[in-house]
């Protein structure tokens, strides 16, 4: 009992209370909602400026070339934080960031706010991987799982907290948003100074730099980091789970749909698609932590057995709801159209619940495969993978779901999740 309630308190000070761990939280939280802000405003920026219309080809660039320089320069971020550290690049894009931030609103020439967007995309790029780096350097080592959870709470968090933040300085003073943003970033970086970073860091310089990048150019294709078994399984992992989560942002306007289109003697009220939101996050929030907890007492594997093949069955059951239109009654006192909105929504807050299981758990997995030593490259390259992910998924998901409908949608869900699947475990 004892060896119990000690063990307890290892983890609730060793988690929850690391001075480390808070500040880089808190850093976290700002810079992400910063970064998520400008990405969900900038176009309305272009809206405001008349762009999004007149120039929609230049609109679309300007948005566009954040992700590129993020997708092109994330790895290299990554092997110049596993070279130089990571408090190095974190505060270098925060100033690089901060500057870019108060660059959108001093400069509107679509030229000018095509080259300060891509100053942000290197400064996300310099960024992310560095500070879950960072965080793992810190962590338990025994609770890398649960710790890779809360990472990306906090992620949420920020992205959740900027979207609601952003819309209502948006409202009340426009392009000063991104002001306002820019000199949070700024003064976020003061966070990070506490930090130690130890390792066998070389002191930053140009010389040093070129070299490094011209030394990994020349490196054998077969020896290349990011071409070796588990990066190659893990990359495609992560470029079809970030894929996957766009496509299932398409699921909650379809309940929305269906709650719309009831028939008025349906005695279920209507259920706000704000409280089937609110029920997603908490089911996506507790799930990241439960999977974290079991990845590190069991195994990463099983767990991911476990995520994909009940992510899987709820997948195909959603599926056949929409292919067959109709369901079993199987809850007394609600005609039919009540037990289907019901057992939708149940279905889908339990999707985003095993879900989660994939999301930490390749993270721990990569911590436990690659060492410290790589740790920066590995993050870098998996943020990148997302971003391309995401975009995919996004344009592929309007596409399917247009032309094919919902059940379409879940197939193409499904052949990711077995892709994924096959190539992982």
């Amino acid at each position: 009992m004892e060896n119990s309630r000690n063990s307890f308190k290892s983890f609730f000070f060793d988690l929850y209370l690391n001075p480390t761990l808070l500040l880089i939280a808190f850093y976290q939280i700002i810079a992400t909602g910063a970064f998520t802000a400008q990405q969900i405003l900038l176009a309305a920026y272009l809206d405001d400026l008349g762009y999004l219309e007149a120039l929609s080809l230049v609109s679309g660039l300007i948005l566009a070339i954040y992700f590129v320089f993020w997708f092109i320069l994330g790895p290299i971020s990554g092997s110049l934080s596993d070279l130089h550290g990571r408090k190095f690049l974190i505060i270098s894009a925060n100033i690089v960031s901060g500057f870019g931030f108060i660059g959108l609103v001093l400069f509107q020439h679509p030229l000018l706010l095509f080259m300060v967007n891509g100053i942000l995309g290197i400064g996300a790029a310099l960024r992310i991987g560095s500070v879950i780096a960072l965080w793992i350097q810190h962590s338990p080592k025994d609770r890398i799982g649960e710790s890779m959870a809360y990472i990306n709470i906090i992620l949420g968090i920020g992205g959740i907290g900027a979207t609601i933040i952003g819309f209502i300085l948006w409202s009340e003073i426009k392009e000063v948003s991104f002001f306002v943003f820019g000199i949070l970033l700024l003064f976020s970086a003061i966070l990070i100074l506490p930090i130690s970073d130890e390792g066998d860091y070389i002191p930053f310089s140009f010389g040093g730099t070129r070299d490094m990048v011209r030394s990994k150019l020349s490196t054998k294709i077969s020896d290349n980091f990011f071409l070796t078994p588990p990066i190659i399984k893990l990359g495609i992992h992560w470029l079809a789970l970030s894929a996957i989560v766009s496509f299932g942002t398409f699921l909650i306007p379809i309940i929305d749909r269906i709650i719309e289109e009831l028939p008025p003697d349906v005695v279920l009220p209507l259920v706000p698609l704000f409280t089937v939101g609110v029920a997603m996050m908490i089911a996506a929030f507790t799930g990241l932590i439960f999977w974290g907890r079991i990845s590190d007492k069991w195994a990463r594997r099983p767990v991911l057995i476990i995520g994909f093949t009940s992510t899987a069955i709820l997948m195909v059951t959603i599926f056949l709801i929409f292919q067959f239109n109709q369901i079993p009654m199987i809850i007394e006192g609600l005609n039919t159209a009540d037990t289907l909105v019901i057992i939708l929504v149940l279905i889908i807050v339990a999707l985003f619940f095993t879900m989660t299981s994939l999301i930490p758990t390749p993270m721990a997995w990569i911590v436990d495969i690659m060492g410290k030593e790589n740790l920066g490259k590995a993050m870098s390259l998996r943020q990148a993978l997302i971003a391309i992910g995401t975009i995919f998924g996004t344009f592929i998901g309007g596409f399917v779901i247009g032309t094919f409908g919902i059940s379409g949608l879940i197939l193409v869900i499904l052949i990711c999740l077995i892709i994924s699947a096959i190539i992982i475990v």
